[in-house]
This record gives C-alpha cells, sequence and structure tokens, in this order.
C-alpha cells in the first residue's frame, strides 16, 4: 500500500505514485496484457488499485478479491487522510467483477491470517483459470523478507514462486 504519512521507514511513499504506474504500465504492455487476460488483486490503496486502472486501460477484465467486509476493508486498506484513494476504489467497483472473502470462503484455511488467505484466495483465482506457466505476478515491493505483518507481498512472492509462476518486482525504494 501508498505508505501513511509520517511512516518511518518509508516503503511506497506517494512521491513514488507516478513512477510506479509508469512501470506497472510498461510491464503489462511487455506482456501484452490486453483483452484476452485477467487481473486479479485485493484492491487496496496503492499498488492493487494502481494495477486495476492500469489493466483496465488495456481493455483487461478486472477482478477484485476483497479481504474483508467493506467497510472494514475500506477503514484498514484504502483510506487515507487528504487522498483520492476511497474515490479510486469506488470507481473501480463500478467497473470489475468484486467478490468478498467473508461472503465467499468463509474460513476455509483455519487460523491463518485474512490478509494471508486474501494471497492464497488471488492465487487459486488465477490457477484455476490457467496453468501455472500463464500466471504472472506483478508485486509493488521493497523486497525486504517481512512487511508489516502476515499475508504481505513477502509472502505472495514466496507463494507465486512456489508455483512457478512469473514474477516482476517494481521497487519504489530504488525509484
Amino acid at each position: 500500500m501508498i505508505d501513511a504519512p509520517g511512516r518511518k521507514e518509508p516503503r511506497f511513499p506517494a512521491s513514488k505514485e507516478q513512477l510506479v504506474r509508469s512501470s506497472m504500465g510498461e510491464l503489462l504492455r511487455r506482456w501484452d496484457v490486453g483483452s484476452h487476460d485477467v487481473g486479479i488483486c485485493g484492491g487496496a490503496r496503492g499498488a492493487d488499485i494502481i494495477f486495476a486502472e492500469e489493466c483496465l486501460t488495456l481493455a483487461t477484465r478486472v477482478i477484485l478479491l476483497i479481504a474483508l467486509p467493506e467497510e472494514e476493508f475500506l477503514a484498514r486498506s484504502v483510506r487515507l487522510p487528504g487522498s483520492d484513494w476511497e474515490a479510486r476504489y469506488r470507481a473501480l467497483r463500478t467497473r470489475c467483477e468484486t467478490h468478498f472473502q467473508h461472503e465467499e470462503r468463509g474460513n476455509r484455511y483455519g487460523d491463518v491470517d485474512v490478509f494471508s488467505r486474501n494471497n492464497i484466495w488471488c492465487l487459486e483465482t488465477a490457477y484455476a483459470m490457467v496453468p501455472a506457466e500463464y500466471v504472472y505476478g506483478l508485486l509493488v515491493w521493497d523486497e525486504q523478507p517481512t512487511g508489516d505483518g502476515p499475508g504481505g507481498t513477502s509472502d505472495f512472492a514466496t507463494r507465486v514462486r512456489a508455483r512457478a509462476g512469473k514474477l516482476a518486482i517494481v521497487n519504489p525504494t530504488r525509484m
């Protein structure tokens, strides 16, 4: 996610949004992403929303898989004072197929953290649609082995690599 103001160790500062968008768009075009593809993401502020917006500009079907009931998700993963992330999320909701984990999945994974479950859900959805070699992970990540808790980008990267999917990383701390 885009860093909240005052974050001690910047990971994805708001000042890097346009550079990240440019890099993501370039990768999607290099991969020839278009109407024949599906983009799947969790809908959080920052990389997820940017990814969905970029996919839509390429006429790609986008599926938002939301980890929590919507109001809780907005509070934890989208809203940021003084930003337009919530408006952008709501605009995506009008254009994208959207599913909520609590409605669709129940607690199938036991005590696994809700965001880890969402990572698994996103990947299971992708692997149900195409063979593993056609799954591409596009991550905005500082490449640190741990993040702010379970279910982060490091967890997602590990899961993609375990299934032999392709992985590309945009690192805002190096831009």
